[in-house]
């Protein structure tokens, strides 16, 4: 399976974030180095810097990193996510969002605001075959 995956990481930084406290357990615990993120630079609604970092990660990178996650995040949540698993995707592709505030205690927290976006692709070609497919995917 891990040669067909897909993860886009994005993270969003605010002028006020210090990068390093977020790159750092990035790094910690999933092995993704800084500099393998685009950094793109951008003004915010009140002209504020913004620097919306992105990277992609395939193959056996992907599949550790799924692994890592899921592995990571409380059982009570994953239960939630399980049971709710049809508000995750759109067509064939998986979105997740982990809290920014928990990557700096090198914890993982679902979380919608403030939060580093997380999108998982896999060829899933039976429509009702999605849910079970990603299922399977976090919890192996």
């Amino acid at each position: 399976m891990a040669h067909q995956l897909e993860v886009a990481v994005e993270v969003i930084l605010h002028a006020t974030e210090n990068s390093k406290k977020i790159f750092d357990p990035i790094f910690e615990l999933f092995q993704i180095n800084e500099d393998e993120f685009i950094i793109e630079r951008t003004l915010g609604h009140y002209g504020n810097t913004i620097l919306l970092a992105k990277t992609t990660l395939t193959k056996k990178r992907a599949d550790e990193f799924i692994k890592k996650i899921a592995s990571k995040i409380p059982k009570t949540q994953m239960k939630e996510l399980i049971e709710n698993i049809d508000m995750y995707f759109e067509d064939t592709s998986f979105f997740l969002r982990i809290g920014k505030n928990e990557i700096v205690r090198k914890e993982i927290s679902l979380q919608q605001n403030n939060a580093i976006k997380i999108k998982i692709k896999m060829p899933v070609y039976k429509k009702d075959q999605i849910a079970k497919k990603y299922i399977e995917l976090l919890t192996v």
